[in-house]
């Protein structure tokens, strides 16, 4: 009976034994199977005493890194920075426009239709820039006026934000229209819309500069007027020069100077210049361009002659550069109606596509687009008033909804336009 269990326990024993081995061979051939289905290389390679491999004679590159699992603390890659600043030039209320945008039953303001055709493009941009040329002085000193002295509601400021504007130039040949109190106002107006402002100053600020940071690029605005249409004399010599940027050579070297310094990746200058209605750039112009990129200034956007000028696209000390002498007006009441040349009515939105590189750090100026755009003016029906559009031109000019007579004005207007705008590329 003794030998009987010996025997029977050596027989479980082999049997465990045999199990086990079979299945750790069950595993190595399971193995073996999957990595020959995925594809994967069992074989090793040849190698010689230094650990090169061998075989065909070619070395297959060392990819241990790439399947490393990547660590939470590694910085991520950096990528260039791509944003779209675009901008428009003359911003002005005559006393049409203003009364077309009246409604006597609330009585109050409303000029956000005048700006609604083209709401969509401005809003697309990353910063958008224009030229505010008047006042915004409320009623209680001045009326709300025009030429000669400009001071429109503040409601006119609301459809600026709401066309979707983020800085406004506040100097121009028509800053002192109403005076200390108009520029202080102005700006105060301006700032309780959370739109920022270059140009006049409250008091002497700490810098002339306007810094904005768009998505890691930080740009430097800088803004100044050629003229001041003789008002020079209703500010004290020292409020002029600590709340007015008149075009003055040092001032313009120590802005530039306080742009480098905070790291401005690019330096803008609006400026305020040239002659009235004439189509092409005067020496002046000419003459302060080349200074001020002589200087380090990489685009000019200039106002005041309201029709467009030439504009350069070129490269100047290695790096490429923008001017427009002057944008022409974006709205206003100027028109053939109001026997002034035909151009009067015209406009643009500069698109500038900007790039800030990752492996340089540098930014530069990528490429420019150009929207053609015209101030549409009609009667109110069963009111002795005008409403104003401002037309992207090439998105009516087919359009169903206003008269031949009325595309025809806008094909003239997009003709003279783009005339203008033809520059050689770098």
């Amino acid at each position: 009976m003794r030998k009987k269990t010996k025997y029977l326990i050596r027989r479980i024993v082999l049997l465990i034994i045999l199990i086990a081995l079979m299945t750790g061979a069950f595993f190595v051939i399971s193995d073996f199977i999957n990595n020959n289905i995925s594809g994967e290389d069992i074989t090793e390679p040849d190698a010689n005493i230094d650990g090169e491999s061998k075989g065909n004679g070619q070395n297959k590159p060392d990819n241990s890194d790439n399947n490393q699992p990547k660590n939470d603390d590694d910085p991520p890659e950096k990528e260039d920075i791509n944003i779209t600043l675009s901008a428009v030039g003359d911003i002005m209320f005559h006393p049409r426009q203003i009364w077309g945008a009246y409604d006597d039953k609330t009585d109050s303001f409303d000029f956000k239709p005048y700006f609604e055709p083209i709401k969509s493009i401005i809003e697309a941009a990353d910063i958008a820039v224009g030229n505010f040329e008047g006042t915004t002085c409320g009623d209680d000193i001045y009326e709300y006026q025009g030429y000669p002295l400009f001071n429109a509601p503040d409601e006119v400021l609301d459809a600026i934000k709401y066309a979707g504007f983020d800085v406004l130039s506040t100097v121009n040949n028509h800053t002192l229209d109403t005076r200390k109190t108009g520029v202080i106002r102005t700006i105060e107006k301006m700032d309780a819309r959370g739109l920022a402002h270059v140009g006049t100053y409250v008091e002497k600020p700490d810098t002339r500069v306007l810094m904005q940071d768009v998505k890691g690029i930080k740009i430097a605005f800088l803004a100044y007027t050629e003229m001041l249409n003789g008002l020079e004399s209703v500010m004290t010599p020292e409020d002029l020069d600590s709340m007015v940027n008149t075009l003055d050579e040092t001032k313009i070297k120590e802005d530039i100077a306080y742009a480098r310094e905070n790291k401005a990746d690019l330096i803008v200058m609006i400026v305020h210049w040239g002659d009235e209605y004439i189509r092409t750039p005067n020496a002046r112009q000419k003459n302060w361009a080349d200074f001020m990129l002589s200087e380090g200034i990489d685009v000019i956007l200039g106002s005041h002659p309201h029709v467009i000028q030439d504009v350069e696209d070129t490269v100047y000390n290695d790096k490429r550069v923008f001017v427009a002498y002057s944008t022409g007006n974006f709205i206003s009441n100027q028109r053939t109606e109001e026997e002034l040349p035909p151009q009067t009515e015209d406009g643009v939105i500069l698109t500038l596509k900007i790039k800030k590189s990752a492996e340089t750090g540098k930014t530069t100026i990528e490429d420019i687009d150009y929207i053609p755009t015209w101030v549409y003016r009609t009667k109110q029906e069963g009111k002795n008033t005008f409403t104003y559009r401002i037309l992207p031109v090439m998105e009516y000019i087919e359009s169903n909804d206003y008269p031949e007579s009325v595309k025809e004005r806008m094909r003239r207007s997009y003709n003279d336009t783009m005339s203008k705008l033809e520059s050689t590329n770098p």
